[in-house]
This record gives C-alpha cells, sequence and structure tokens, in this order.
C-alpha cells in the first residue's frame, strides 16, 4: 500500500510547506530577512504596500519569493507583489463592508 505525501500530513499548510519548501541558501540574500517592521508585509494602507514594494524591490530573491507565495497560496507581499490567497491583488482592501452599488 502507497501513501501520498498529502496522506502523510493533516493540515494544507503543512502539506504546502512540505511540497514547497523555503530554500535556506547562503547566497540567496532575502531582503526581507532583517527589515525592521515585518507588519508591511501585509500591509493595511498603500503606504505599506509601497514599504513592502521598495523593500522587494532591489531582492535577489524577488522571483523565487512570489513564485513561492503562488504556489503557497499565500496572503501578504511576497516578491513585491500584493498576494490574497496566493492571487494577486492590485490594491490593498479597505476595511469594512464593500459600497452598495444602485441597481
Amino acid at each position: 500500500m502507497t501513501m501520498t505525501i498529502e496522506a502523510l500530513f493533516d493540515t494544507k499548510g503543512v502539506t504546502v510547506a512540505y511540497l514547497n519548501p523555503t530554500p535556506r541558501l547562503a547566497r540567496s540574500a532575502w531582503s526581507c530577512a532583517e527589515y525592521g517592521d515585518p507588519d508591511v508585509f501585509s500591509p493595511t494602507d498603500e503606504d505599506q504596500l509601497l514599504e513592502a514594494q521598495e523593500v522587494c524591490g532591489d531582492c535577489a530573491v524577488r522571483e523565487l519569493c512570489l513564485e513561492l507565495g503562488v504556489s503557497r497560496d499565500e496572503w501578504g507581499v511576497w516578491g513585491g507583489v500584493l498576494l490574497e490567497g496566493g492571487k494577486p491583488l492590485e490594491r490593498v482592501k479597505r476595511p469594512g463592508r464593500p459600497r452598495k452599488v444602485s441597481a
């Protein structure tokens, strides 16, 4: 009897992280690793989004980071792109209910 990798784990997060691990190469310089305010990578306004994108701008592993964020269905800024469930967003969503559209 053969078991799949997914069957060995009981949560999606563990399975996704196992199938898409974060490389820990010494030559990889993650610009965000030493950044003082990690909250900017989960932006609540456009200013935080711009700050996160600046940090990601010259990062050596930007493409890899975005690839990981998309493959893991992540939320927040990955590789300079704002993601929601792994899907790119153009802007930060405003809190609260959306405005009603007149019929």
